[in-house]
């Protein structure tokens, strides 16, 4: 029969009556909590008993401290002598159980209470949440700051979308937190001096909901994290996977063995934020340096695929499957050709880039043609213009005054139906004409393309058919 329990519980800090009603429930079906952390609360068996809980505040303790203070003691022994029993310490949280039906409250004076509560939170919960909503600041603004930037890239990337969920998360969890406690430290400070207390409002509810979106857009993460992307994107996000619980996990061991060696809580802080520091630099430090070595060695190459030395690196000669082909264009054959297909999709965008391009190893590779083009699919029909003005601003130099009149770059608007598209879209230079690179406008997609010659008329018709199935 299984003797302990661990469970991951959403309470807040100064939740206390929340804490101890769950506590009580958990006596009743056999469940002693037996420490608390942030990786979980530890239940041990016991028979189910009807028992009392009270959480008491000491705003001097530290996570720290290797072990409770005199002063602690002390009121450890004054509580057993009222029937109160220690069943475990978190910091400053102080967990007490007692057997009675109705025993006398181990904290009598509200004032003294909210006293308490209010010190150990300035301590741990308000910085520590004041902290994680600048980091949830700084997260959004860089995913802003993309989407201001290449919001097409954004929005198709599972990834990218997940970590905008999470920082948006945060910041709400971090708000709906810090609210709720200065709305009931408020409020309770006044009733304390009228001689009542005001018990706190549990966000538990909140909370859930909270992690429910979370693992709702982990889910979806994961599985198009294991069935999309290429092998360098998997290793890279497997490795990140393990990076965070490993830090906190070496961290929170280095914390816990000094305490066991009863060592004074400023060094054991100083000793822990430096490992916690160090560690995370080194850990990254590693992860890149491994990535980058072994791309250079062609581990990252599918096993359908081959590599080539060339220039002192590890070449991958990609054959993706692409929908259009140079071969398609000219009716030519070729080989040395390196066909590659990258990109993200999500359920909002799709965006994939398609290159056609000689191997450097091969013969006269200069003068063979190239192929490049980007698709762009919308899913969502309230997004198109906003994609296609990103692809049309990306290139255009109109609106540019760094620019002299008349030197610049340009879209110039093309006859659509060679294309059979709804628009198309020429870039140019003012002073040395046009280039042979295109934007094409379709019901669900835009395609950027870029040709080494000047295409014919049948050769735009066959663009229509092999990429928007005209």
């Amino acid at each position: 029969m299984k003797t302990t329990k661990k469970r991951l519980e959403v309470f807040s800090f100064y939740d206390h009556a929340g804490i101890s009603r769950h506590l009580e429930k958990m006596a009743a079906k056999g469940w002693m909590i037996e420490s608390m952390s942030n990786f979980g609360w530890v239940y041990h068996r016991i028979e189910p008993q009807t028992f009392k809980f009270a959480v008491s505040y000491y705003p001097k303790a530290s996570e720290f401290d290797p072990e409770p203070t005199d002063e602690q003691k002390t009121f450890h022994e004054f509580c057993a002598h009222t029937g109160w029993k220690l069943a475990c310490t978190s910091a400053q949280l102080q967990i007490f159980y007692n057997e009675q039906e109705n025993p006398t409250p181990i904290e009598t004076e509200p004032t003294l209470e909210i006293q308490s509560i209010h010190g150990s939170a300035k301590k741990s919960f308000i910085p520590s949440y004041l902290l994680l909503l600048l980091i949830s600041i700084m997260g959004g603004g860089l995913f802003v700051s993309g989407m201001l930037g290449d919001p097409t890239a954004q929005l198709a990337s599972p990834t990218k979308l997940f970590t905008g969920l999470c920082y948006l998360i945060l910041f709400a969890l971090c708000i709906a937190e810090l609210a709720c406690y200065f709305h009931w430290h408020s409020k309770a400070k006044k009733l304390a001096e009228q001689g009542e207390f005001l018990s706190p409002a549990s966000t538990s509810k909140i909370q859930k909901v909270i992690l429910g979106a979370l693992f709702i857009g982990f889910i979806y993460w994961g599985i198009n994290f294991i069935f999309t992307g290429d092998k360098m994107r998997r290793w890279v996000g497997i490795e990140m996977c393990f990076y965070a619980p490993s830090l906190m996990l070496i961290v929170n061991t280095t914390k816990n063995a000094l305490k066991k060696r009863k060592v004074s809580r400023g060094v054991n802080r100083t000793i822990t934020l430096l490992v916690d520091f160090v560690l995370a630099f080194a850990m990254m430090g590693l992860i890149t340096f491994g990535t980058l070595k072994l791309a250079n060695t062609g581990f990252f190459a599918e096993d359908t695929e081959d590599t080539y030395e060339h220039g002192g690196m590890t070449w991958i000669v990609y054959n993706d499957e692409l929908p259009l082909t140079v071969e398609d264009l000219t009716g030519e054959s070729y080989e040395g050709y390196i066909k590659e297909r990258r990109g993200d999709e999500s359920f909002l965008l799709g965006q994939f880039e398609l290159y056609q391009r000689p191997r450097f190893d091969t013969e006269n590779y200069k003068e063979m043609p190239q192929l490049e083009y980007k698709i762009v699919f919308v899913k969502v029909p309230a997004l198109y213009d906003l994609c296609k003005n990103q692809l049309l601003d990306k290139k255009d130099e109109t609106d540019n005054t760094n620019i002299p009149e008349g030197f610049k770059r340009v879209y110039l608007v093309q006859d659509p139906v060679p294309w059979k598209a709804n628009e198309v879209y020429q870039l140019a230079y003012q002073d040395t004409g046009a280039l042979n690179e295109y934007l094409l406008c379709y019901d669900d997609r835009i395609i950027e393309i870029n040709f080494d010659w000047e295409p014919t008329a049948e050769q735009m018709a066959i663009v229509a058919e092999k990429l928007n199935g005209n």
